[in-house]
């Protein structure tokens, strides 16, 4: 359970202040481009992710599920830890990046809760 909440609190935590912490960042006073600047932050994270869930699912069916379920949890940790402390855009960039390349916890989780339950109504039809 903790697993399933750490990923999403990880992706939204960021939406109250992201605008103003691109806006500190002072790359420029034009709103539209921190806007466009904060937008890029919010979504490198799910980009990321995105684009490694296939390579998660694939190793979690060969060094099993538990493995790779806390690599995505030190991963995701980590990077909201840089991303805490980034003096600049291109730190935030990275930081919500390697959150989302070293998670691939959704689709694992999925795969082990349909794995898991054995009762009839809640299986995959």
């Amino acid at each position: 359970a903790l697993c399933r909440i750490c990923e999403p609190i990880a992706f939204m935590s960021i939406f109250p202040y992201i605008y103003h912490m691109v806006k500190d960042f002072n790359l420029t006073d034009d709103e539209s481009k921190i806007s466009l600047y904060a937008g890029m932050v919010t979504s490198a994270f799910t980009f990321a992710e995105f684009s490694t869930s296939v390579f998660w699912g694939r190793l979690s069916d060969k060094i099993g599920r538990k493995p790779v379920l806390l690599m995505g949890m030190a991963g995701t940790g980590l990077s909201v830890l840089i991303f805490g402390f980034a003096p600049n855009l291109p730190v935030a960039l990275f930081a919500r990046a390697l959150g989302g390349f070293l998670n691939g916890n959704i689709g694992v989780l999925q795969t082990t809760v349909g794995e898991l339950v054995t009762v009839k109504e809640h299986q995959r039809k």
